[in-house]
């Protein structure tokens, strides 16, 4: 869903004049963003209208853009330079990986949660008490609004993309109500307002934009490598990790690819076409509970820290 010069391979500009586009179902139509969103009785009830992303997030394979996401955010030189860094690139492999996993935990509750396990979520956030994070770098993110938008930002274009690579491409009403929905949670996260593009065409601009800005440090081949094998993840994902480092490789635009030494060559691309394929065809299929297990995962790791009964 983005132009061409964009790292992941989204084309959302072009999305209404196909015909064969991915229509997701929808309710009554109401607006889950037209409320005021500045009081805790506005957002829960905005939440409670959701409709699109629901249907988009709970699919668990949309982990597997995760790697790219973290390179993507490293590559981000405000992002190396938040706060002082004693312990190089293993120290920002680990705060990256804490920071998106909390982030990911904090949407599935938003969207899954129970009402009182939202309420609590918001004021801890809005509070400045995110849960999840110690004190270092990846708790620091959230004084700079920049940096958040980043990340949100990247966490929307890679779970977009690879939804669209196993589901087809999304329809453009769907695409707009999924866009506006989005926006709804960064606010009950407490990204600040007019910190995000106020239009999925405001944020491609902005999304082209940071991305030719972009660079990798000379460590870069550390920090990928650190990344491969951090042991921050959960056991499942270890168990993944041979899927998602190839496609953390088809994913990636050249320039930061090469940059962070990683090689696409015939062995990956081969992998990745079958892999897909069996994604493409297999994974739909599948049982609901299966699909959905990683976001259970961290939406009940999330449980524990909120302690809501």
């Amino acid at each position: 869903m983005s132009s061409t010069s964009s790292p992941v391979s989204l084309n959302e500009k072009a999305v209404e004049a196909l015909p064969t586009a991915h229509r997701l179902p929808t309710g009554n139509g109401s607006d889950a963003t037209v409320t005021n969103l500045t009081t805790e009785s506005g957002r829960l009830h905005a939440l409670e209208q959701l409709e699109v992303l629901p249907k988009i997030l709970q699919e668990g394979i949309l982990f597997a853009g995760s790697g790219a996401t973290l390179l993507l955010q490293a590559a981000m030189p405000a992002i190396r330079d938040a706060g002082p860094n004693t312990g190089g690139h293993k120290e920002l492999a680990t705060e990256l990986i804490e920071a998106l996993q909390a982030n990911i935990s904090y949407l599935s509750c938003l969207v899954f949660g129970t009402r009182e396990e939202r309420k609590t979520l918001i004021d801890l956030l809005l509070s400045g008490n995110p849960p999840l994070l110690g004190g270092g770098r990846s708790n620091r993110f959230t004084e700079h609004p920049e940096l958040r938008r980043w990340q949100a930002a990247t966490l929307y274009a890679t779970a977009t993309d690879f939804y669209q690579r196993v589901y087809g491409r999304v329809d453009y009403a769907s695409a707009e109500r999924a866009y506006s929905e989005f926006a709804l949670l960064l606010n009950c996260m407490g990204v600040p307002p007019g910190t995000w593009p106020e239009s999925r065409q405001a944020f491609w601009a902005y999304w082209d934009d940071q991305v030719s800005k972009l660079t990798v440090s000379e460590d870069a081949a550390l920090f990928a490598k650190d990344l491969r094998e951090s042991h921050e993840m959960p056991r499942w994902v270890q168990s993944l990790k041979p899927f998602l480092r190839v496609v953390t490789i088809e994913m990636l635009p050249p320039s930061l690819r090469e940059a962070y030494e990683l090689k696409s060559t015939v062995a990956t691309r081969t992998l990745y076409r079958t892999w897909m394929g069996f994604s493409v065809a297999v994974y739909p299929a599948m049982p609901n509970k299966w699909r959905a297990y990683p976001l259970r995962f961290y939406q009940d790791r999330l449980k524990e820290k909120l302690n809501v009964v």
